[in-house]
């Protein structure tokens, strides 16, 4: 049973609150022909990713002499920005290629997936010694890993949705990590105590879920003891030196080998004209050019780097794909990316949606 966006909003509702070898560089004008260097390029990047994206945009920075602005958020909310005609020259969401379809008008038909993460719930020392019990529970997730007992595990997630401990679940319709959130919960019902839906309705009754537009605005909440958990990536915990509770493979929607599983579970989203059913599958941040984008030349230049450092992203905790994988229409890409396409440096991954 999918649950419908009418009951995504009453559960919200009850809210407490690298490439190795050789690429091409820019396409065109070098990037001494940028207006003497003074115009930036706007990022959009999903909120989990802000660390990463001031990483990429300080080392291309440093190696171009070009600002760039780095906009976080949740990577749906984004999307909508773009398609209303806000400026965005890269836009990277996470997770779900839906967000690139969202931009409307300005959608360019296509998107690289470059890195990959996995879902973890993440908490803080502050958080451990602000609420009581908290302690016990981590004791039993600890055993519920190892053993990998279905009876903790359900024990797990039945005190983690008891309104004990406030639990960070961005909104759905507007950060894929609320949707993860959901998917997570799904998966858990349905392994655990045999109906999807369950750990849902037992977070809405309980008050137990925080619900913020994205995620980003829950690091100094943790940080200061105001939230229990929140549901993000791995890369966001150690992006914020946070701890985290790792998730079996099966839960996480971290690994290729379960895609089959994770497509089971899926979560309507209001979009505009309608809804969209939106399908588990594994955890890419992704990165393409709007057709709004201000200096395309220079936006392609700066994919083209994150591309090429996609490997050092690794110190927060990313995983680089071997072959980042182009998804959407081929035809549509820049001449850059369809040289590397052809060469097979990149790999063809399917339609957008």
């Amino acid at each position: 049973m999918v649950l419908t966006a009418a009951i995504l909003v009453a559960v919200l509702g009850m809210g407490v609150y690298m490439f190795s070898g050789h690429m091409p560089g820019r396409e065109g004008a070098g990037a001494s022909g940028r207006s003497g260097g003074n115009e930036t390029l706007v990022v959009c990047i999903a909120g989990a990713y802000a660390a990463e994206g001031r990483y990429l945009a300080d080392a291309y920075r440093n190696a171009t002499g070009i600002q760039v602005v780095v906009k976080p958020g949740g990577s749906f909310a984004l999307a909508h920005q773009i398609a209303l005609g806000v400026p965005c020259d890269v836009f990277m969401p996470v997770a779900f290629r839906r967000a690139v379809a969202e931009t409307g008008p300005y959608s360019p038909g296509w998107a690289v997936a470059f890195v990959a993460d996995s879902n973890v719930i993440v908490y803080s020392n502050a958080s451990l010694r602000a609420f009581p019990g908290m302690a016990d529970l981590l004791s039993l997730y600890r055993e519920a890993y190892m053993s990998n007992d279905s009876r903790l595990w359900y024990q797990f997630f039945y005190g983690l949705t008891s309104g004990k401990y406030p639990l960070g679940v961005a909104d759905p319709a507007a950060d894929p990590e609320g949707l993860y959130a959901m998917l997570i919960l799904e998966a858990a019902g349905e392994l655990y105590a045999g109906n999807k839906s369950f750990f849902i309705y037992r977070m809405a009754e309980s008050r137990a879920n925080v619900t913020r537009s994205n995620t980003f605005y829950y690091v100094v909440p943790l940080k200061e003891g105001q939230l229990a958990f929140v549901f993000s990536y791995r890369s966001y915990a150690e992006a914020n030196g946070l701890q985290y509770l790792e998730l079996p493979p099966w839960l996480s929607f971290g690994d290729d080998a379960y895609s089959s599983w994770y497509s089971r579970f899926s979560w309507t989203i209001p979009v505009e004209g309608g809804t969209a059913e939106i399908e588990g599958s594994p955890v890419y941040l992704y990165i393409t050019v709007p057709k709004n984008a201000r200096d395309r030349t220079a936006a392609v230049d700066f994919l083209l780097f994150a591309l090429r450092e996609r490997g050092r992203l690794s110190r927060y905790g990313l995983v680089a794909l071997g072959r980042p994988v182009v998804f959407g229409n081929a035809s549509s890409l820049p001449a850059a990316l369809r040289q590397l396409l052809d060469n097979g440096t990149l790999t063809y991954g399917g339609p957008l949606t």
